[in-house]
């Protein structure tokens, strides 16, 4: 079976939503994933910021079938340096 990756734009949203399924189902924890998914202005506006990057997998029929999700997260304690 042959595999493509893409990075998902503030287009992407179905594929996105696709991803969270797949989230519930490989953690065995639905409810967290689906329970109180967040509105599709929200995810949009989330997959247009540039720290906020998500990959999905695709099978040979468009289906997600697996991905990531990478963002920063500031920190709220200084560099010793900075003080």
């Amino acid at each position: 079976m042959t595999y493509s990756y893409k990075q998902l734009s503030s287009s992407d949203i179905p594929l996105l939503l696709e991803l969270l399924k797949v989230f519930g189902e490989a953690f065995a924890e639905p409810e967290t994933y689906q329970g109180a998914v967040p509105s599709t202005e929200y995810l949009q506006a989330l997959l247009s910021q540039r720290h906020f990057i998500v990959v999905v997998a695709l099978d040979e029929a468009g289906q997600v079938v697996g991905g990531l999700a990478a963002y920063q997260l500031d920190k709220f304690e200084q560099e010793r340096s900075e003080i």
